[in-house]
Formats: C-alpha cells, structure tokens, sequence
C-alpha cells in the first residue's frame, strides 16, 4: 500500500474526525482517500482501516 504525503498544515481541518489540528495532505494510491487533510493520529487510523479491508478475507455472496 502507497500513502502520498504532501502539504504540511499547522492548523487546518481534519477530514476523518473533522477538528482543527496539525494535518498533513494525504493520498492513497489505491483511491481510499484522496488529496484529504489528516491530523496524525487520524492518519494513523486510517492506514490500520485501510490495511485490515486489504487483508480480511471476502464473504461469500448470499444466494436467494
């Protein structure tokens, strides 16, 4: 997984829990998030989520 980091932002809004911090432009390379404003701890979490729907296994589809 390829995680872009552009601007730095001393104060600027968070897109993931949306408060005013320290942020730093983000991209994914796979297109989860794009150009968005993350404080580093939001940062941190979005990269856990992104890995665990990478690795976790898919569900079978329901047949009706």
């Amino acid at each position: 997984m390829s995680v872009t980091l552009k601007s730095w932002h001393e104060s600027k809004l968070c897109t993931w829990c949306e408060k005013e911090k320290e942020c730093v432009d983000t991209t994914f390379a796979d297109g989860f998030l794009t150009d968005a404003s993350l404080c580093w701890k939001c940062l941190q979490t979005a990269f856990k989520v992104r890995q665990r729907q990478k690795s976790a296994p898919s569900r079978p589809s329901e047949s009706r």
